[in-house]
């Protein structure tokens, strides 16, 4: 068992964060046990002193984002459902023109709001496809007929924007199964069934040498630790945010009194060790997405008919699709804006812009006048983290039942099962990688990931694996992918507070306005913060219903 202390990193950071009061576990370090002291294990200084009015203005504005309300206290979410997925925009009597800028979820839905509002709308896409990071891979598997998902693949039930615009355009949904008593948890040379798992977890939490608690059960107890959850008020996510933001899940884990080998045990089995560095914030969103007993659901077809319908219903609305046409340049000043765009560099003029290009790309973006810090900052700094897949087509199912992940500490890290797989095989995620634990990756060849990953699943299951593959592969990175850039925003610590807010205000006399899940707290990283930051943009553009 490693020794369990603070190091000078940790010691940096608290103080960085003004966390003078901080009482770490016993006598100032982890203790030895899987327990956890609870929230009283972190104790700023008394009144608040330590937090300044700027920085409690700044976590109230994140606040509000993820409750999902105005200063007033208005539902602004229930507002843009109703824009999506209601009644619609209100009709303008005075028609402009608009350019949106990038053609995933949040482009072509703020593209679907203002046709349906009256303006004259184009989108341009830099790439030769619409949809972003949501993209269903079909071609590699046609002994099967099955399909992957490189991007998005679930839905929680709980994302009422989201459900509301697939029953608005009519795409069909069923269940998607996180989890099967069959499938398999990994360490160390270790391997259980996740019954097993549940029924007694010491066999695998003795391979770090840490108590017999389930890795999940843990990892909730102590994010329950913080205070906030999904129905918390925009006070307490306040005082959360304020104080609490700098710091990273491990530094939380730490802070709450459990030892190296307890966050060694639940990093491994919860696949989330490459993300204990980054920000509890973001964690915190991601059990708020995923709470327990939450129903998530698959789109029937590929989670790519959600784009088709969008971009179906954003044309017949009267909206302008254009692909291959990557914007190079957006100039405010002019009485009208003008953006520069395709290998030609032409130039339109138009009244307003909605940016829903990644903000990792934006860098690439000439924007006149210079934006404003905040914004230059969100742009140059926001971190992007990485994630790779990689598919295998199987003509039989080896596996027992559908859907479920297996776990393991070896480099594949999750495998996921069809939850309704084609014919008498199926399409398997075999490999589903995020951060550092993804890099690893990207540096082999898409035929390389697939035998590395062909081998792994032969060595834990048999030889009913080689049997059963028809040869079919894919392979997706979204770190090398060039019209992405990265998976999505996954905030470093303190980046909520810090950056966040920028991410949203609109740039040039409220002319050019920004979407994308980069600019939603709570649904980053998920369709729901795509859509909700499109119509976000349609209402800081004057849009209503």
């Amino acid at each position: 068992m490693r020794e369990n202390t603070v190091g000078r990193r940790d010691l940096l950071r608290y103080t960085a964060a003004g966390a003078a009061g901080l009482v770490l576990g016993a006598a100032g370090g982890a203790v030895a046990s899987g327990h956890f002291a609870g929230r009283e294990a972190l104790r700023p200084a008394a009144g608040g002193a330590d937090i300044s009015p700027s920085r409690r203005d700044r976590a109230r504005l994140v606040a509000r984002d993820i409750v999902g309300v105005d200063e007033s206290g208005r539902d602004v979410r229930a507002l843009h459902r109703e824009l999506l997925a209601g009644a619609g925009p209100k009709r303008t009597d005075n028609p402009q023109d608009v350019a949106v800028v990038g053609a995933g979820a949040a482009g072509l839905a703020a593209a679907w709001i203002l046709a349906r509002a009256g303006h004259r709308v184009r989108v341009f896409e830099g790439s030769d496809r619409v949809g972003g990071r949501i993209r269903t891979l079909r071609e590699p598997f046609t002994a099967t007929g099955g399909h992957g998902e490189a991007g998005a693949m679930r839905i929680p039930t709980t994302h009422m924007i989201t459900t509301g615009v697939l029953a608005r355009l009519g795409v069909q949904t069923r269940p998607f199964h996180m989890t099967h008593p069959h499938r398999l948890v990994s360490a160390g040379g270790v391997s259980m069934t996740r019954a097993e798992y549940t029924t007694d977890p010491a066999p695998i939490a003795g391979v770090f040498g840490a108590e017999a608690v389930h890795g999940r059960a843990l990892l909730d107890q102590v994010l329950a630790s913080t205070g906030v959850h999904r129905d918390s008020d925009v006070a307490a996510w306040t005082d959360f945010l304020a104080r609490y933001d700098e710091m990273s899940l491990r530094d939380w884990l730490l802070a709450q009194g459990l030892s190296e080998s307890s966050i060694d045990h639940l990093g491994s089995i919860e696949g989330i060790t490459a993300r204990m560095g980054l920000s509890l914030t973001h964690n915190l969103m991601t059990a708020t997405n995923l709470a327990p007993g939450t129903e998530l659901v698959e789109i029937v077809g590929g989670t790519d008919r959600l784009i088709v319908e969008l971009a179906g219903a954003a044309k017949a609305a009267g909206a302008e699709i254009i692909t291959n046409s990557v914007v190079t340049g957006i100039d405010g000043r002019h009485p009208r804006v003008r953006l520069r765009y395709g290998a030609g560099e032409d130039t339109v003029e138009v009244d307003r812009v909605v940016v829903a290009a990644p903000y990792s790309l934006l860098r690439y973006l000439g924007f006149q006048p210079a934006l404003s810090y905040g914004k230059q900052r969100a742009i140059a700094e926001l971190h992007h983290d990485a994630a790779t897949k990689t598919f295998l087509e199987f003509s039989t199912r080896w596996w027992a039942g559908h859907g479920g992940i297996d776990v393991t500490d070896a480099p594949p890290r999750l495998t996921v099962y069809p939850s309704h797989p084609t014919g008498d095989g199926g399409v398997v995620i075999a490999s589903y990688t995020w951060a550092d634990d993804a890099h690893a990756w990207d540096g082999l060849l898409p035929a390389e990931r697939a035998a590395e990953c062909l081998d792994h699943l032969a060595d834990v299951h048999g030889p009913a694996v080689r049997a059963a593959w028809t040869g079919g592969y894919a392979s997706h990175s979204w770190a090398t992918d060039r019209w992405a850039n990265g998976e999505a925003a996954i905030y470093l610590p303190g980046q909520s507070v810090e950056i966040g807010p920028d991410t949203r205000t609109p740039e040039m006399d409220g002319r050019v306005a920004f979407a994308g899940d980069a600019t939603s707290t709570r649904g980053r990283a998920w369709i729901e913060g795509a859509l909700e930051s499109g119509a976000r943009a349609c209402t800081d553009l004057g849009i209503t219903t």
